[in-house]
């Protein structure tokens, strides 16, 4: 156990160290804060913007809250609420009591050497802009007034010889973001139009590496039947909500008028990743049926994806006070998941859980980058790379991909190594089975013997009956001799029970027979014994003659099956017809009762080897298997029609000569 401590301890802090190494390189040489130009007192001077990177207007803006101003407002030294930096405030609260409302921003540009024309790459200003350059009108996004949301990133080119009055008027009704949030960027177009498309570059990969890995995790989920893998699902689903996440850039370049939408999108995608990687995290870990994760940890993150898409769309827009509490609310629920997602993967280490090294890394990777997007609100944004939250949520996808591939190949291992002892198992499963179905014929066949012996008694006292010169009346000697020929056939019976116990179905002589002949001399035969307790035994035959290419005994067997079995459940005056017909080709024989009819639930399993519908549960559930069986045998099929209470009908079809 000290050895796991001391191993994920040192992941932890390895990992910690390699975070803090990356945001401060990331903070020195891809920071808006760090490449921003002097400014200060509503003034900003341009230096080395012609040859460099673009700078950024941070600081030093002038502040009118609550006021749309044009150029020549300020002709008469119009003195602002306060100076600013970009970003200082998120909304419009601190001046107007609301987070809605409009301003206006205000910054000279200085240019002590020559004219140059440069370009201005003004990000979203939510959610509705418009701007001047020099006294002139350049462009607006949306409308300020009156009011239409519209989000989009512009950039305006205009010529910079000494002063540069830039005035922005912005408006907001829709979102917790407000105003002047991310600092603008001024360079020559040149640099401004390389800025813009490696920025582009780094989100194209953040976006589309991850709608990839969702779409072949997806596609693993969805065609790996029977056996579907709820980790890829999972999985798929967190990495298209981060690639839905992330493409926020590609909208904001092509400008999107639907603004609660795409914030509420945006909120909602971050919120699905967090419950994705929440369930992973559970799954892989063991602790996925806990009770602290199906309590709280899993409603929670189903509570908090299900807040982000709902409060941005139907309750912030008219509940405008709640818009800093949820702003706050998110940001703590992010950082407590974050240290709850650490926590569970350093205890699947200590329990020796799989692949809990990676899932800590990512884990470690994530929650940093959350503490880290925290402590830098105002003081790190990035110029051509993405937000920490969004690398650390980059990371965790790419960690996690790592870990899907281990389970791969960890699955494909297994499955070698079963498909490897597959043949040894098939061969002992077969022997196996080949021993206990001949243990189970030899039985059959030794019970078989067993009762033949009483059969030969019975029909040896008759013979010595019939032989002794006992002076027997004609009734008598009709029941001797029906006796007898009942006592032959039963072995007759017999005999094929054990030919069937030997496996021996195949050898069977098949011959061609007139089914009208058959069934008349079925019928005449069995007839004393179905109308023995009242029912009445009906036999219909067409007037041609149909042949069939069989055996006699077993048609014979199936036709006392069919005709017994629904003299069982046929009342005292109820009727039983044998009917033979020509249908398609073939010849159709139909035992048809007036008896109780089988339930519709039961239909499906009439011929299945055990069922029986007996009320006293007497039977072994054998004959209409047989008859099935003995259909099969002669190239047709059966079937039975029944209804509850009116009776049944079952139907044997049986391809004619």
């Amino acid at each position: 156990m000290k050895k796991q401590i001391l191993k994920g301890g040192s992941l932890i802090l390895a990992l910690v160290l390699l975070c803090g190494a990356a945001f401060a390189w990331l903070y020195a040489v891809d920071n808006k804060y760090a490449a921003a130009l002097p400014a200060g007192e509503g003034r900003s001077r341009l230096e080395a913007v012609q040859t460099g990177s673009p700078r950024f207007l941070v600081d030093g803006w002038e502040y009118y809250p609550g006021q749309l101003l044009a150029p020549e407002e300020f002709t008469t030294g119009k003195a602002p609420r306060e100076h600013i930096y970009a970003g200082q405030y998120p909304n419009f609260s601190d001046a107007l009591g609301t987070p809605y409302g409009v301003a206006t921003y205000r910054m000279v540009l200085t240019n002590p050497g020559e004219a140059v024309r440069l370009s201005l790459f003004l990000p979203e200003i939510p959610s509705a802009s418009r701007v001047y350059i020099g006294g002139e009108l350049m462009g607006e996004t949306g409308s300020v007034e009156p009011y239409l949301a519209h989000i989009r990133d512009t950039v305006y080119t205009f010529e910079a010889d000494g002063d540069t009055e830039i005035i922005i008027q912005a408006a907001n009704h829709d979102h917790y973001y407000g105003g002047l949030y991310y600092p603008p960027a001024v360079g020559t177009p040149d640099a401004i139009a390389r800025m813009i498309a490696l920025r582009m570059a780094v989100y194209g990969v953040l976006c589309f590496g991850a709608a990839a890995v969702a779409l072949s995790n997806l596609a693993l989920w969805l065609f790996g039947r029977p056996h579907r893998d709820k980790t890829a699902l999972w999985f798929g689903v967190l990495c298209a909500a981060f690639a839905v996440r992330v493409s926020y850039p590609f909208w904001r370049m092509l400008g999107v008028p639907s603004v609660r939408l795409l914030y509420a999108l945006e909120d909602m995608a971050a919120g699905v990743i967090l419950l994705c990687a929440a369930w992973i995290a559970a799954s892989l870990s063991g602790r996925a049926k806990g009770a602290l994760f199906q309590k709280a940890v899993l409603p929670a993150c189903v509570f908090f994806a299900a807040a982000t898409a709902l409060f941005p769309l139907f309750i912030l827009p008219h509940a405008p006070l709640l818009i800093n509490g949820y702003g706050v609310a998110t940001t703590l629920f992010k950082l407590f998941y974050s240290f709850w997602l650490v926590g569970v993967s350093f205890s699947g280490l200590l329990n020796g859980a799989r692949f809990q090294r990676l899932q800590l890394a990512g884990a470690v990777l994530f929650g940093v980058s959350q503490l880290w997007a925290v402590l830098s609100i105002n003081r790190f944004e990035p110029v051509c790379g993405a937000w920490p939250e969004e690398y650390g949520a980059f990371l965790l996808v790419v960690i996690f991909s790592a870990l899907m591939v281990c389970r791969g190949r960890e699955m494909a291992a297994e499955n070698l190594r079963l498909t490897e002892h597959l043949q040894e198992e098939v061969d002992k499963k077969t022997q196996y089975l080949e021993t206990l179905l001949s243990e189970r014929k030899e039985l059959l066949a030794n019970l078989i013997h067993d009762l033949k012996n009483p059969l030969t008694a019975v029909r040896s006292y008759t013979e010595l009956v019939r032989g002794g010169g006992v002076a027997l009346d004609g009734e008598t000697t009709g029941y001797l001799d029906a006796l007898s020929e009942r006592v032959v056939t039963m072995e007759d019976r017999f005999g094929l029970l054990q030919g069937f116990s030997r496996g021996e179905r195949g050898v069977f002589q098949y011959e061609s027979i007139c089914l009208n002949d058959l069934l008349h001399r079925f019928y005449e035969d069995n007839r004393p014994d179905v109308e023995l307790y009242g029912q009445s035994f009906e036999l219909h035959l067409p007037k041609e003659n149909l042949s069939v290419s069989g055996n006699t005994d077993r048609l014979c067997s199936a036709l006392e099956n069919l005709c017994y079995n629904a003299l069982s459940f046929t009342p005292e005056d109820g009727i039983i017809t044998l009917s033979l017909r020509e249908e398609k080709g073939k010849a159709v024989i139909s035992v048809a009762d007036t008896g109780v009819g089988i339930a519709p639930e039961d239909l499906p399993y009439v011929f299945d080897r055990g069922f029986t519908t007996r009320p006293d549960g007497s039977g072994d559930g054998l004959g209409l298997f047989l008859v099935r069986t003995i259909t099969l045998e002669h190239g047709g099929t059966v079937e039975v029609d029944s209804q509850k209470g009116k009776g049944s009908v079952f139907i044997m079809r049986i391809p004619k000569l």
